[in-house]
């Protein structure tokens, strides 16, 4: 699967309301795709990411945050081990950023070399009402899918994870798999575009490159389940312990839904408090926002801005 990597040095309508087939999409993501190889990559690795990783092992998939030294989110990546290697995945406008973060630190007695897999390989993913329902549909000889496990078949990977309620289905295949893409397409099922990832994304609530920017700590862009205190020290550290040591989180990430478009920036709400929004996309004449707020926001807050509806989706 991998034969062609590289070395170098991804108002009016509630989706929630609409049958659980017809609102399931399968996205192309922007992802970066990396593999790691070395005898000491998951050591290396463990080194470098807020999750404990240690017990990554052939077939299994674990998630984390690169963040850098004042524990502000680099990046959000997914770790594959598929026993040569370690496929690695994150947000594809992190790329050479995350790439050089990953290479950062390696002994001189160590063999690690990083591959690049962008271009031969690409990352989707399969979101809505029933994932697994479409999924089934394209390969119903698949085995279900389990968390924390992935499965290898016919050139293809596939992986569950759950985000604010939401399953979330990864597929990662060869850039020329036809077999793929002819599945797919005699299923009836169309692969919706990159930009149309970036509003299911908001809808869930899931960070993308305006989020992920060395600006906020994981819980501030709902993460923080991705940071393991009881493992030993990784750039950020320190500052995850001590924010810890001091109570609950001060801020969180929200969905806002507007019959207006907005602009990024900070507006106030009727609660009192403030939101910074930070990305927004368009979908079925309305328009969809992630914000970053305080903790205290109330379920029930609208934007104070005239001649504009909305609704805040806490997460």
């Amino acid at each position: 699967m991998l034969a062609s990597l590289a070395v170098v040095g991804n108002l009016s309508v509630d989706t929630m309301s609409i049958s659980p087939e017809s609102s399931t999409n399968i996205y192309l993501v922007n992802s970066s795709i990396s593999v790691m190889e070395g005898q000491e990559a998951v050591s290396h690795l463990n080194n470098v990411l807020s999750t404990d990783i240690q017990s990554l092992v052939r077939g299994s998939r674990i998630d984390g945050l690169i963040c850098d030294s004042n524990g502000r989110v680099a990046d959000i990546i997914s770790c594959y081990h598929m026993g040569q290697g370690i496929l690695i995945t994150g947000l594809g406008q992190r790329t050479q950023s995350t790439r050089e973060l990953l290479t950062k630190g390696v002994p001189w007695d160590q063999e690690i070399s990083l591959l690049d897999g962008n271009g031969a390989l690409e990352h989707l993913k399969i979101i809505g009402g029933q994932p697994s329902f479409l999924l089934e549909k394209i390969y119903p000889e698949l085995s279900k899918l389990s968390g924390n496990e992935f499965l290898e078949y016919a050139d293809v990977m596939f992986s569950t994870g759950v985000h604010n309620g939401h399953q979330v289905i990864d597929v990662i295949t060869r850039s020329d798999n036809m077999d793929f893409f002819a599945r797919v397409k005699e299923s009836e099922f169309e692969i919706l575009k990159k930009e149309d990832w970036d509003v299911a994304r908001i809808k869930i609530g899931y960070p993308g490159g305006n989020e992920v920017n060395t600006k906020y700590l994981p819980h501030d862009i709902g993460m923080g389940k991705l940071v393991s205190l009881d493992k030993g020290c990784y750039p950020g550290q320190e500052i995850h312990a001590r924010l810890d040591s001091r109570g609950r989180p001060k801020k969180r990430i929200v969905m806002l839904r507007t019959n207006t478009s907005l602009e990024l920036g900070k507006y106030s709400l009727s609660d009192g408090n403030n939101v910074r929004i930070t990305s927004t996309s368009k979908a079925e004449n309305l328009y969809y926002s992630l914000g970053i707020c305080s903790v205290d926001v109330s379920n029930g807050a609208k934007l104070t801005l005239e001649d504009t509806d909305s609704k805040i989706t806490l997460f």
